[in-house]
């Protein structure tokens, strides 16, 4: 009998490790501080339906190495503390979410999408190829839901 326990404990274990080893890349899923430089592009701020004062909006980071991720940015200019969630789904990559947090006042973070490389173009080097990527973030405050597009990056050309 103990032979087993430690046989199915084993097997348990075993599926367990396959399972987390088989799980694609994600973003983090908590807030974290945002700092942006020359490779961040943003959308316009948006003010949330639920909460005057507190603004988000979706960024696209683009690397040299034509890796990118969209991040939703908010911030919080409301006088109190507020609860948010957020999602962020791309073209390229899949989606990530960042669970519950509160957001103190005066308060700024954002919720990183997952990075992946930029799709190649479909037609290749000197044909006109207009496909473009981005992504649309979902910011919940106080349990109400709003979404915005980020700005969108051209396809990787191709020799």
């Amino acid at each position: 009998m103990k032979s087993k326990s430690s046989l199915l404990a084993a097997a348990a274990a075993s599926a367990g490790c396959l399972i987390l080893a088989a799980a694609p890349a994600g973003a983090a899923p908590y807030w974290q501080s945002v700092s942006t430089n020359s490779t961040w592009s943003c959308a316009p701020t948006v003010v949330h339906t639920a909460r005057a004062g507190v603004g988000f909006q979706a960024c696209l980071v683009r690397s040299a190495l034509d890796n990118a991720q969209v991040v939703l940015v908010v911030v919080n200019n409301s006088p109190s503390a507020v609860t948010v969630s957020g999602t962020v789904t791309a073209d390229f990559a899949a989606e990530a979410g960042c669970s519950s947090y509160t957001l103190a006042a005066g308060e700024r973070r954002g919720c990183f999408g997952t990075t992946a490389h930029v799709p190649d173009c479909l037609f290749g080097a000197g044909y006109p190829d207009e496909q473009t990527y981005g992504g649309t973030v979902r910011l919940t405050v106080n349990g109400v839901a709003d979404t915005t597009q980020s700005p969108r990056t051209d396809c990787v050309a191709t020799a």
